[in-house]
């Protein structure tokens, strides 16, 4: 099959698999806000600031280094290597978690039902490791549907145990099982799904080779994570647990939409980066399908948040929840920021540059992000963070730029050409937002846009639709 044709078939069910995800995710969300207090996912905000740093460090970057690799360099004893290396590592992190790190975080934020919850929360850094080298499998052939449908599944009878077990009276517990029990499924089904079994056997010359690469990859993922989360430190720490939870539920609303729908096409332009990495132009051209494609689907979302997100949440997470509401437009202008480079560390992992990947991560966190959000945080509260983190994603947004001039000859005005008639749009609509408060215009004017947003795409439509019905004859 032509790479078009895997490209598109893995885009294609990676976005059935979004559109069930990134669903029943908003209707548990809504579910669980309406059960819970914010208190409580507050609590589970507590907890993922200092297990997420660990559940990054659990991977040691084997997925991104044998997906990178190319299948002439690729040995059995490579897999093999991964998975043992992976299960001894998950290992030594739940310990590290359970004894260490879960009394250092009932001490920071004084919170002792942190000392139960998050030893049970190190249960998936063993589970994770059981799933690595079945979908690198998956991904190199880019068989997609047998990621996508196992997700799904894992992710459904997950969400219905949450939703009942809240519905029980088991509060915050709600919220750490369905965590729990998303990876523990995740492992079992892949196991059925994948046809590899590994053998026991280790090679310390493989495994060096894979860290070699996945230092540099987990590197930038801690880096990533630290900013990502150095807001929720702050708001735990300086605010409590309330406005934490209104706090990462905004970021969640907003986050998991945009970034579930990126990863979409990241996950499948990854091993494609990785297959035509010394072809520049090929990339370049890819490069761009990613901003046009991600601007089709992702803007209309956001500024349908910017737009409506008062009525959104008090009607659909109810009076408790009030406080979200501008953090959760503001994070949504982030989100319209942030894609039009999202694909920027992707394309440099991609063909082999995870060292520049680090040294760009680095420079965004100490440079940008923590200044911007800790000052915010410091002066405004989960209203200082939001807009932080808006500011520091258009700064972070002209960093890039330097990079993707350097790999890939792209530049500043070509990317926002790509986003084009959609971009301007949007902007125009947005800056409507701030001069109406009638949320009924505010209705009609979102309506025209999502018109408007479509007859602009209608030609990128019309070729997806092409690739479809030529990928079906095929």
């Amino acid at each position: 099959m032509k790479l078009k044709h895997k490209i598109f078939g893995g885009v294609v069910w990676n976005s059935v698999g979004l559109l069930i995800d990134d669903g029943l995710h908003l209707v548990v969300k809504l579910i669980l806000a309406r059960l819970l207090l914010p208190e409580e996912f507050g609590i589970i905000g507590y907890a993922v600031v200092f297990t997420g740093i660990i559940k990054v460090l659990s991977d040691m970057g084997m997925t991104s280094a044998l997906i990178q690799r190319k299948d002439e360099d690729l040995k059995p004893i490579d897999y093999d290597t991964a998975f043992w290396a992976g299960i001894a590592w998950g290992l030594f992190l739940a310990a590290i978690v359970s004894f260490v790190v879960a009394p250092i975080a009932t001490d920071f934020f004084n919170e002792p039902l942190l000392l139960s919850i998050i030893p049970v929360l190190s249960i998936s850094f063993v589970l994770k490791p059981l799933t690595i080298v079945h979908i690198v499998n998956i991904t190199r052939e880019m068989d997609f549907k047998r990621i996508v449908l196992p997700r799904n599944i894992s992710n459904i009878t997950a969400a219905v145990i949450a939703i009942i077990m809240a519905l029980m009276g088991f509060g915050v517990w709600s919220l750490v099982f369905q965590r729990i029990l998303t990876n523990l499924f995740l492992a079992v089904i892949y196991t059925f799904v994948s046809d590899w079994r590994p053998k026991i056997r280790f090679s310390s010359h493989s495994f060096r080779k894979i860290f070699s690469f996945g230092i540099y990859t987990t590197g930038t993922q801690v880096l990533n994570f630290l900013t990502g989360n150095i807001d929720y430190l702050l708001i735990g720490k300086m605010l409590g647990a309330r406005p934490l939870g209104v706090y990462s539920l905004a970021y969640n609303l907003t986050y998991v939409v945009r970034g579930q729908i990126m990863s979409v096409v990241n996950k499948v332009f990854y091993p494609v980066y990785s297959k035509i990495q010394d072809d520049v132009i090929t990339i370049k051209r890819y490069y761009f399908k990613v901003i046009k494609y991600n601007c089709i689907v992702i803007y209309p979302i956001m500024v349908g948040l910017i737009l409506l997100a008062e009525p959104f949440v008090l009607i659909g997470l109810g009076e408790k929840w009030s406080e979200a509401v501008i953090p959760l437009q503001l994070m949504a202008g982030a989100g319209l920021v942030h894609l039009l480079t999202s694909s920027n560390t992707i394309l440099l992992r991609g063909i082999g540059k995870p060292r520049l990947e680090m040294i760009m991560s680095i420079i965004k966190t100490v440079v940008v992000n923590v200044p911007f959000i800790v000052l915010g945080v410091i002066y405004y509260g989960i209203n200082g963070a939001a807009a932080g983190l808006l500011a520091a994603k258009i700064v972070i947004f002209f960093i890039n730029n330097v990079t993707l001039k350097k790999v890939a000859h792209i530049n500043f005005l070509e990317i926002l050409e790509n986003a084009g008639s959609l971009f301007a749009i949007t902007i125009i609509t947005i800056i409507l937002s701030f001069i109406i408060n009638n949320y009924l215009i505010l209705s009609i004017i979102f309506v025209i846009y999502l018109i408007i947003h479509f007859i602009v795409s209608l030609e990128d439509i019309k070729q997806i639709v092409i690739l479809f019905k030529n990928r079906k004859s095929r």
